[in-house]
């Protein structure tokens, strides 16, 4: 499509673009709903809102628009997996809803557009599918082109002037927001001063004491303990499910299919003698393939051993037949090899081509499918599995949002567990590798776990509190011996433990022998020069510290860089100010997700 808009002339003809048109279906291949009847009180409706609906066309424009810039983005022979569609998907429906929030609260506000703003917004921000229009010799924007057009009178716009009316209110809520933000210029300099200024210091390490043998504490100080910290063992409410399981598979004959496709990559290769080409065309390894494929230098031990086999047999500059693995198939071209510390090592080229099922093959799937849908449907999910051989799984139960054990991250599932009732049952959802039929069996409250389940993390508790008051409780004696004598190094010495010194480290940089301790690091920077510090904690350790020598920051660097640090302190402040606005009036909304249908 966009091909066909930079061979025409015409600027009217990139409306084409913004018109979502294309079945998400089409885009993505299978359409695993045949066969099952739904039962949703509505095909059109995907969920709501505090009762405002969500309508499936505009949930699916969502997707769709999110699909053409992703489009864009990589190119026009981009088709997501089906891990990357689940995601997409998860995208479009979370900004639907924040699209009826925004709306919301802009209606609230009174916020509304003007021609002169939308005449101004248009001129300085055109929309993204036309800046594949737009172009200078050079690839750049070309500006007065798209000026020259805006002014055409007999150009048909409207279709921009409903992308600007349609996107320039939520740009003014977002405006409004941020101007509530005040940065004084002490918090511009605080902020120069963090990331410019340096220190160096000596410190000592005063690990936690371990007891040996280790405590065992009292049933009055587990169950003081349990009262004191229980909703740190909260449980949130949990599902159950039972799942029928239909993997998508490949068979012989898409085995097949790769390794001839891959062997005509080969033949093109040698006549055109370009590797690197060939595998930015064709590769499926999205981290080598815009590098021609190149996977550097490597020794044995590094790859799978079907590839290590096959590249280390190879001369420089020979080109394998078609290697399986794992991964798919490759085809592997060596082209430099050297000897490293003794070791043999080899530079290689690789085109990866992954074995999926075909169209025969998903067919064919489509097909088991709708005999599932139509056996649970006559018989029932359990008898329906039975009968056609399938073993039905029973996942540990499981809360929202989280993964779900055996099957990993399937949150199309989970939000079908959470919004629907025991003993409905799901119609088909994809994942990368499987088509799930979903049955709920039962809702698990949101509890607190009893004491003696967790018994063993508060003893564990009690025994840490305790190493730690032993560490305070030696660092607080160093620190007072030290104080009385002025010399740290002795005092530490004398506790058989070392003093160390860093080198110059800013606040927002890992300490080097210590690692990351904000506490330490932010303690550093504030400390005067010579003064010892009160002891401070760490993951495993207090440090007792004293700050030997502090740069001074440049203040004609600052002049030069406030303007620019103002900047990055109110984009920074704006951004958490509207998520943590919009995440207000996110978890007061109601909710309801009817995008996973329901069979009969």
């Amino acid at each position: 499509m966009l091909k066909q808009l930079r061979e025409r002339t015409k600027t009217i003809l990139w409306i084409v673009v913004v018109a979502f048109v294309v079945s998400i279906f089409a885009v993505w291949g299978m359409n695993l709903r045949t066969g099952g009847p739904e039962r949703t009180q509505n095909s059109d409706v995907a969920g709501s809102v505090d009762g405002e609906t969500i309508y499936r066309r505009a949930y699916m424009n969502t997707l769709n628009e999110i699909y053409n810039q992703m489009t864009m983005q990589k190119g026009e022979d981009y088709t997501p997996t089906a891990s990357e569609h689940q995601m997409l998907s998860e995208q479009a429906w979370e900004l639907t809803i924040q699209g009826i929030l925004m709306k919301r609260e802009i209606n609230k506000l009174g916020i509304t557009v003007t021609d002169n703003e939308l005449v101004l917004f248009l001129r300085s921000n055109p929309h993204p599918s036309l800046r594949q229009v737009f172009k200078t010799e050079d690839g750049k924007f070309d500006y007065q082109a798209y000026w020259k057009a805006l002014a055409d009178p007999e150009a048909d716009w409207s279709e921009l002037e409903k992308w600007g009316r349609s996107i320039l209110p939520s740009l003014k809520l977002e405006n409004y927001l941020s101007a509530q933000i005040h940065i004084p210029d002490r918090e511009v300099l605080e902020r120069f001063k963090k990331e410019s200024a340096a220190v160096k210091a000596n410190y000592v390490k005063i690990p936690f004491q371990k007891e040996d043998p280790p405590y065992e504490p009292t049933d009055a100080e587990i169950t003081a303990l349990y009262e004191e910290t229980k909703d740190d063992f909260k449980e949130f409410e949990k599902r159950q499910i039972r799942v029928i399981e239909i993997e998508k598979k490949p068979t012989e004959i898409d085995e097949l299919d790769v390794r001839e496709r891959l062997l005509e990559i080969r033949a093109e290769i040698i006549k055109s003698d370009d590797f690197s080409k060939a595998a930015k065309n064709y590769s499926n390894d999205n981290m080598s393939a815009p590098n021609g494929g190149d996977l550097g230098f490597f020794g044995k031990g590094e790859m799978v051993s079907e590839f290590e086999e096959a590249v280390f047999s190879l001369e420089v500059g020979e080109i394998s037949e078609p290697v399986r693995t794992q991964f798919g198939y490759h085809l592997i071209k060596v082209e430099e090899k050297k000897i490293e510390d003794s070791e043999e090592k080899v530079r290689a080229r690789h085109v990866l081509m992954r074995v999926e099922p075909g169209y025969e093959t998903i067919d064919s799937l489509k097909t088991l499918i709708g005999q599932v849908l139509n056996a649970i449907k006559e018989n029932g999910f359990e008898e329906a599995a039975k009968a056609l051989n399938f073993t039905i799984k029973d996942p540990p139960p499981f809360s929202r949002g989280s993964f779900i054990t055996d099957f990993g991250y399937l949150p199309r599932v989970v939000n079908f567990a959470f919004n629907h009732r025991t003993g409905n049952i799901s119609s088909p959802i994809e994942s990368e590798n499987s088509v799930y039929i979903v049955k709920i069996i039962g809702t698990i409250p949101e509890r607190i776990k009893p004491l003696d389940e967790i018994r063993p993390q508060l003893v564990e508790r009690v025994r840490r509190k305790r190493e730690k008051e032993a560490g305070k409780k030696i660092a607080d004696s160093l620190r007072k011996e030290a104080l009385a004598s002025g010399d740290l190094e002795a005092v530490a010495h004398s506790m058989e433990l070392e003093i160390e010194t860093t080198p110059l480290f800013k606040e927002n940089e890992s300490i080097p022998g210590v690692g990351v301790n904000t506490a330490l690091a932010k303690a550093c920077h504030l400390l005067t020069i010579d003064k010892l510090s009160t002891p401070i904690k760490g993951r495993d350790a207090y440090y007792m510290i004293i700050v030997t020598e502090r740069t001074r920051p440049d203040m004609d660097e600052f002049t030069n860089k406030s303007r620019e640090l103002l900047n990055q302190k109110r984009s920074e402040l704006a951004s958490n100010f509207m998520a943590g606005w919009y995440e207000v009036i996110r978890k007061d909304a109601k909710v309801v997700d009817l995008r996973q249908a329901v069979l009969d």
